[in-house]
C-alpha cells in the first residue's frame, strides 16, 4: 500500500468523516430528489463547514466520493471522447393514436403466439441525455449521448449535480441512462443573471441543460441547477422495467415518478390523454410519453433496428399554442444580408418561456398569413424552440389595420434593399453593413462554428458600436483590448477573464471544418464545410489556390455542386474576406486538422439531389448530413436537376413554384426517412 493510500491514524477523524459524508449525502437526496428537506439550511451549512475543516486538517481523508469534491480541478482544454460497448439508441416518434395502435400491432405480431405485452408509459423529459457508470459503488464516468456510440466525457460536470449520488450501496457495476433537466423556475433565475451580465438568455430548459453539461469548467456547471432522472439500466439485474425503476429508486438514484404500467394499448392511450392535462403542473418540461414493453425477455425477442428499439416508441404532443397581439413588425438582419420579418408580440407564456417575438419567415409567408400590426395571431414553437406565427385571427382585426410594407432600405445602414428573382427573402447588399457584421460575429461564435462562450448578442453589439470588432478576426485580438472590455457596462474582471479564456480555447482547439462553417461562406454549412476541409486540409492550401483551381478541385468532390464551388471561390477572391482569413492566421487561429471521415460515394441516394426547406423535426444541417452520407447531393435552392424538394411546415410559395417549374418532386420528411 502506498503512503498516500494508507488509512489515517486518527480513527476518530475517519469515523467522523464517514458520518458527515453520509449525513450530507442523505440530506442532498432528501432536498434535491425527494423535495423533503430534513435539515435547515443553517444546519446543513454547519455540517458542510465541519467536513471541509476536517479535510483541511486531514487531507488524507479526501476521496472522490466526498461531498466537498462536487467541484474541483481547473477548466479543461476540451471534452474527451467516450466509446460505448452498447449504443444509446434513439426513439421512433409518433403523433397520433393510429400510429400508437400500429406500434402495438407490430409488437404483438413479433411476439410468440399467446404472449401479450404489458406496457410502461412514462413522461418523455425534454432535456439532455447522459450515461453514468458506477463501479464498486463509486461514480466513475459520465458521458453525453453524442451519436449514440461515441459520447463526450463530462464526469467533472456531472459530479456537481446534487441529485446524482457519488456512491451507491451496491458494489455491482451500474451503467445508467438518464435525462438532464433544469426546472422552469431555475431557468428563469439563470436567464435573469445572463441578461444582467449582457449574455443571451437560454431559449428553453433543454438548451440550458445541454449547454451546461458540456461546459469545460465544472465550476461554471456547478452554478447551474442541473438535475438528472434515470430511466434505464444497461446491466440485466431485473426482469421488468417497472422493477428496475423501483430498484434504482431504492439505491437512492433519482427517477421521475410520472409513469404507469398499462395492461394494453387502450390503457396507454388513456394515460397519454390524462397526462396531457396534468403535465404542465410538473416543475420540468415534458414533450410527450415514452411507451415501452415492460418485460425484458420480450424486448430481447423484439430486438432493434439500426436506429430504434422495436419495443419502444415516443408519442409527442402537438406544439403548444397561444393567442396574442402583434404590436409591431420589424426585420431581423442576417449575416448574408437577408431581412427576416419578425412580429413583436404582447408577451405570452409558451412552452415554459415568455415569448415576445415570433418569426414571420419571409415576404411570401407574411403575405400569405396577411399579418398586420394590431392583429390577434396564434403563435406556437416549432420543434418547441422557435416561436412563429401560424395563423391570423382576421375576425378580431381592429379597424384601420393596413397591410405590412416591406422596407425599401436596410434598417441598419439604409442601403436600398434588393430581392432576387424567385427569392422570398429581401436583402441588404452592403457587405460593410454593421448589422450584417453583428449577425456574422454571432454566427461565427456559436457551437457549430468557433464555439466562443460568453460572447452573446448584447456584448457583440457593444463591441461593434465601439469599433473594437470590425471583422471576425478581431475577436482573437481582444486580449490586447482588456481595458476596452472592462469599460463596457456589466463587464468586470471575472467576466473578462471568462471571455478571454474561452477565446483562447477557440483559438487553439477548433477544427478546420468549424472555421469554414463559422466564416459564413454563402451556401457552405457544416456538411459542405467538412467536404471542403477534407479536400484542402488547411486554410493556407485554400489561400494558395486560384479561384479557377478551387472551382476545378471542388467540382470533383461528391456532394459539392457548382454553386457551392463558385461561392467558395468568390469568397476567397474578395479582398476584404481574404484579408480577414489571413488576419485569423496571423492571430494564431490554428484550425486543427481533423482526420477526414470517408464519404460514402455510393448509397441509396446516389444520383439524386435534394433541396430541404421549411420547419422540420431535426436541424437542417443534420438532415443534409444524413442525405450526403447516403450518396445524395444537397442543393441550396430548387433548380434544374434538383430531384426532390423535401418540404417541412411553413414552406414559402416560391420554393413550391420553383419545384413545379424545374420538375422536382415534392416530398415530406416521412418520405425522405423511407428513402434513407
Amino acid at each position: 500500500m502506498s503512503e498516500s493510500a494508507k488509512p489515517p491514524e486518527n480513527n476518530a477523524a475517519l469515523t467522523r468523516h464517514r458520518e458527515l459524508c453520509q449525513r450530507i449525502a442523505e440530506h442532498d437526496h432528501r432536498y434535491y430528489v425527494l423535495d423533503a428537506p430534513s435539515l435547515s439550511d443553517r444546519d446543513y451549512d454547519r455540517l458542510f463547514l465541519e467536513l471541509k475543516t476536517l479535510e483541511a486538517t486531514h487531507p488524507e481523508l479526501i476521496t472522490p466520493a466526498s461531498p466537498t469534491q462536487r467541484v474541483a480541478g481547473t477548466p479543461r482544454d476540451g471534452l474527451v471522447k467516450v466509446f460505448r460497448a452498447e449504443r444509446m439508441l434513439s426513439l421512433d416518434n409518433t403523433y397520433n393514436e393510429g400510429d400508437v395502435r400500429e406500434f402495438d400491432r407490430r409488437v404483438r405480431d413479433r411476439l410468440p403466439t399467446g404472449q401479450s405485452p404489458v406496457y410502461i408509459a412514462e413522461a418523455k423529459l425534454d432535456g439532455a441525455s447522459i450515461e453514468v457508470t458506477y463501479e464498486q459503488g463509486t461514480l466513475k464516468l459520465a458521458s453525453t449521448r453524442g451519436d449514440g456510440l461515441v459520447g463526450e466525457d463530462v464526469t467533472p460536470n456531472a459530479r456537481t449535480m446534487r441529485t446524482l449520488p457519488l456512491t451507491l450501496p451496491d458494489s455491482r457495476t451500474h451503467t445508467l441512462r438518464g435525462e438532464i433537466v433544469i426546472l422552469r423556475r431555475d431557468l428563469d433565475a439563470i436567464n435573469e443573471e445572463r441578461v444582467a451580465a449582457g449574455e443571451e438568455p437560454f431559449a428553453n430548459p433543454r438548451n440550458a441543460a445541454a449547454g451546461s453539461l458540456r461546459l469545460l469548467d465544472s465550476a461554471e456547471t456547478a452554478k447551474r441547477p442541473l438535475r438528472v432522472f434515470f430511466y434505464d439500466l444497461v446491466e440485466r439485474y431485473f426482469d421488468r422495467h417497472q422493477d428496475m425503476l423501483a430498484g434504482l429508486s431504492a439505491l437512492g438514484l433519482p427517477t421521475q415518478g410520472a409513469h404507469q404500467a398499462c395492461a394494453d394499448i387502450d390503457a396507454v392511450l388513456r394515460f397519454i390523454d390524462a397526462f396531457d392535462r396534468t403535465r404542465k403542473s410538473l416543475p420540468y418540461d415534458t414533450d410527450g410519453v415514452v411507451i415501452k414493453v415492460d418485460g425484458l425477455d420480450q424486448r430481447a425477442l423484439l430486438g432493434t433496428t439500426a436506429r430504434f428499439p422495436r419495443w419502444a416508441i415516443a408519442y409527442k404532443y402537438a406544439a403548444e399554442q397561444a393567442d396574442t397581439i402583434v404590436r409591431d413588425i420589424v426585420c431581423d438582419l442576417g449575416r448574408t444580408g437577408a431581412l427576416t420579418p419578425v412580429a413583436v408580440l404582447e408577451p405570452v407564456r409558451l412552452s415554459g418561456t415568455v415569448v415576445s417575438r415570433a418569426s414571420l419567415h419571409n415576404l411570401d409567408y407574411i403575405a400569405e398569413k396577411d399579418v398586420r400590426v394590431g392583429d390577434t395571431v396564434t403563435v406556437e414553437k416549432a420543434g418547441e424552440i422557435i416561436p412563429q406565427v401560424i395563423a391570423t385571427r382576421v375576425e378580431l382585426r381592429p379597424e384601420g389595420a393596413t397591410p405590412w410594407r416591406a422596407p425599401s432600405t436596410c434598417p441598419v445602414c439604409e442601403t436600398p434593399t434588393v430581392r432576387a428573382e424567385e427569392a422570398a427573402a429581401l436583402r441588404c447588399p452592403n457587405p460593410g453593413c454593421r448589422g450584417r457584421l453583428k449577425a456574422l460575429l454571432f454566427y461565427f461564435t456559436r457551437r457549430g462554428g468557433m464555439d466562443v462562450d460568453h460572447l452573446g448578442h448584447s456584448l457583440i453589439e457593444q463591441l461593434v458600436d465601439a469599433n473594437v470588432l470590425t471583422d471576425v478576426a478581431d475577436i482573437y485580438a481582444l486580449h490586447q483590448r482588456r481595458d476596452a472590455l472592462i469599460a463596457l457596462p456589466r463587464m468586470a474582471d471575472k467576466s473578462v477573464d471568462n471571455l478571454l479564456a474561452s477565446i483562447e480555447r477557440s483559438r487553439t482547439t477548433r477544427t478546420f471544418t468549424q472555421l469554414l462553417t463559422a466564416l459564413g461562406i454563402p451556401l457552405v454549412g457544416q456538411v459542405a464545410a467538412k467536404l471542403v476541409a477534407a479536400r484542402y486540409q488547411s486554410v493556407q492550401a485554400l489561400l494558395d489556390s486560384t479561384p479557377e483551381a478551387i472551382r476545378e478541385a471542388l467540382s470533383d468532390v461528391h456532394g459539392i455542386g457548382p454553386k457551392i464551388a463558385d461561392s467558395v471561390a468568390a469568397y476567397l477572391s474578395d479582398p476584404h474576406q481574404r484579408a480577414a482569413v489571413t488576419k485569423l492566421q496571423d492571430l494564431g487561429v490554428q484550425a486543427v486538422h481533423e482526420v477526414a471521415e470517408s464519404v460514402i460515394v455510393e448509397g441509396p441516394l446516389t444520383g439524386k439531389s435534394f433541396c430541404v426547406t421549411g420547419v422540420l423535426s431535426q436541424p437542417r444541417d443534420k438532415i443534409h448530413q444524413r442525405i450526403a452520407s447516403q450518396g445524395g447531393e444537397i442543393h441550396d435552392r430548387v433548380k434544374k436537376g434538383t430531384t426532390y424538394l423535401v418540404a417541412g411546415d411553413k414552406v414559402g410559395k416560391s420554393k413550391l413554384t420553383a419545384a413545379e417549374k424545374h420538375g422536382a418532386q415534392v416530398i415530406d420528411e416521412t418520405a425522405l426517412e423511407a428513402m434513407l
